[in-house]
């Protein structure tokens, strides 16, 4: 059978003026063949997104939309815009159910998201046969994680006879441009506990403990770190079943910062405040108090360990920069990767989570355009 692209194509992107939304349109219009809908609740903000990208990219093909997914007639107006492919960028994903997956599904809609939500990135493979009933191609998780991180792990995993350990983390610039849903989600699960597996056991932690330090190298320097809960926990296991410890963590650049989130943690574990993501709109508004602070340079690091083919002890570090501000394009890449593949008619149908689904080469066509770069350095003892 011969797959032919599709002609014409158009994307529609949820979310379309927000941080990570504008960016994957910022990259999706660098094929002029390409029509992007930039949607959102809020038309202005679409409109006058929409103005800045045709200003900043003057032959960009792209038009508002007014689309609400939590809406009644969410459906209804997706049914007339009739996109080949829906990104869903409008987080946080930590609440969402799957009815935007199923208009998409029903529709005949190629579905992408950019979550990093444990549960709705793993449960995406129950839609598995109702998305190949239909020959829709849906993928959860096309971001940082699992989508990246997973590519980089199957890129040096072949080194090892038996992979053991992986811990891997990032730590944005405090002066990197953030949206309200990523720190909506971090605030969802801070103090809140989840399992992850250490020494071959699974273990329960709480997110934003475990406070240490994580040394990025010259560039970034030291970066305080705690627990995260991503889907890769979950999935990686599953992906290596030799691993007896796969751990995350994030960090805030400013230690101040860090220290408050340590601290809030604690008060939600001792049930003196619930859920944190409840307050999401002044702490987002205190959280610009210190925009002044630290630099706009962040990273993200995996650390590989087991044996290699000789039976010897084998680590790797892979430890990337992005400077500039041009951290926040690095969860976008895998969802414009994986974009261009599925209109190109290379994705098999079916819903699954994002996982080693292209290439470390593919990762760096797409970064030699940013200040982004990443080292690596294998240790034999």
């Amino acid at each position: 059978m011969v797959f032919e692209p599709v002609h014409n194509p158009r994307v529609l992107i949820l979310g379309g003026y927000g941080n990570f939304g504008k960016r994957v349109a910022t990259l999706l219009l660098k094929d002029p063949n390409l029509e992007v809908i930039l949607a959102g609740r809020d038309i202005t903000k679409a409109q006058q997104e929409v103005a800045r990208l045709q200003q900043q990219i003057p032959h960009a093909n792209i038009t508002p939309l007014q689309l609400d997914w939590r809406a009644f007639d969410f459906k209804e107006k997706l049914k007339i815009a009739a996109p080949h492919l829906l990104i869903h960028s409008a987080g946080p994903f930590q609440a969402q159910d799957y009815s935007v997956v199923y208009a998409c599904i029903d529709l005949k809609i190629h579905y992408i998201d950019l979550s990093d939500a444990r549960e709705f990135v793993t449960g995406i493979i129950t839609l598995d046969e109702l998305a190949k009933q239909q020959d829709v191609v849906v993928l959860s998780g096309a971001s940082s994680v699992p989508g990246l991180s997973s590519v980089i792990i199957d890129s040096y995993a072949t080194k090892y006879t038996e992979l053991r350990e992986i811990d891997f983390g990032i730590a944005p610039g405090n002066k990197a441009e953030r949206g309200s849903a990523t720190i909506e989600a971090i605030l969802s699960y801070t103090g809140k506990p989840f399992m992850r597996l250490e020494n071959g056991r699974w273990k329960k932690v709480y997110g934003w403990q475990n406070l240490h330090r994580h040394y990025y190298g010259d560039n970034i320097g030291l970066r305080l770190h705690g627990n995260l809960d991503i889907p890769d926990l979950d999935l990686l296991p599953d992906r290596y079943p030799m691993l007896k410890t796969v751990t995350f963590h994030a960090g805030l650049e400013v230690p101040l910062l860090h220290w408050i989130m340590w601290h809030m943690s604690w008060l939600t574990r001792a049930k003196i405040v619930k859920d944190w993501s409840a307050f999401v709109k002044p702490i987002n508004k205190l959280s610009h108090w210190f925009d002044n602070w630290g630099t706009d340079c962040g990273g993200m690091f995996i650390h590989l360990s087991g044996s290699n083919h000789d039976y010897q002890p084998l680590d790797i570090y892979w430890t990337l920069v992005a400077d500039k501000g041009h951290g926040p394009y690095l969860p976008v890449i895998p969802s414009v990767i994986m974009a261009h593949k599925i209109l190109d008619n290379l994705v098999p149908a079916g819903a699954r989570p994002c996982l080693g689904l292209f290439t470390l080469a593919e990762f760096d066509e797409q970064i030699k355009d940013w200040d982004i770069y990443y080292t690596v350095q294998e240790v034999v003892s």
